[in-house]
């Protein structure tokens, strides 16, 4: 079976003032299959982020090679990787990243705005989305009248809009109560049910092994 991600001797090193070299990530190789519900786990300084970031095409590995559904990935100019993340990935971060003057439901279909000039189907669909996680009712909310765990289920719905087969999602549950962050995890299983590849980076070893995989990463290695 085809991966649906692979890493290959990924390194990304930053160059600091006066020249000094910092490696984030060092010779790290991951495979990972489609459907695949997984964490990715690690204190502050290992490296996760940078993975994310990687992963998902926001940042160019210094070395290695990086391949989504078999395309390789980390020779391809910005806008080549933009495509393939506007297809591929969907985002879903700690702080949320909704934009507060808009709605919900604006909030969701901001990616559409790309695939399609039709309002009323952006507007179906984003409120399709949101119906899913739960928030029929809110969809003329803005995300300061929303409690956490909603904008954090917007924030999942806005991360589907484009029907990306990986989400990743950056420490998802780290703004929330416990119970909250209980309700999100079952989302992310029902996502996994429904097909998605799930990858959760957490510092937070309970919510890792809440997933069906885990790597452990440490100093940009990974280790387990």
């Amino acid at each position: 079976m085809k991966e649906v991600m692979k890493l290959e001797d990924i390194s990304k090193t930053y160059v600091m003032g006066e020249g000094i070299k910092v490696h984030a990530l060092l010779d790290v190789d991951l495979a990972i299959q489609p459907n695949s519900f997984m964490s990715i786990l690690g204190p502050s300084g290992s490296g996760k982020s940078t993975l994310l970031h990687i992963m998902g095409l926001l940042e160019t590995p210094t070395g290695g090679k990086r391949y989504i559904d078999g395309i390789e990935t980390s020779t391809m100019n910005e806008d080549e990787q933009a495509k393939v993340r506007g297809e591929k990935i969907g985002f879903v971060f700690q702080t949320f990243n909704l934009i507060p003057s808009l709605t919900a439901l604006e909030n969701v279909e901001l990616p559409l705005i790309l695939c399609t000039s039709n309002g009323l189907k952006r507007r179906k669909k984003a409120t399709e989305l949101l119906e899913s996680v739960g928030l029929g009712d809110r969809l003329t909310h803005r995300p300061g009248q929303l409690s956490g765990g909603q904008r954090q289920r917007v924030a999942i719905a806005r991360s589907l809009a484009n029907d990306p087969e990986i989400i990743l999602a950056d420490e998802p549950t780290g703004n929330l109560d416990s119970k909250t962050g209980h309700e999100v995890l079952d989302i992310f299983r029902d996502l996994h049910n429904e097909g998605k590849t799930i990858i959760i980076i957490t510092h937070d070893q309970y919510i890792a092994k809440q997933t069906k995989r885990m790597v452990r990463l440490k100093d940009g290695r990974i280790i387990e």
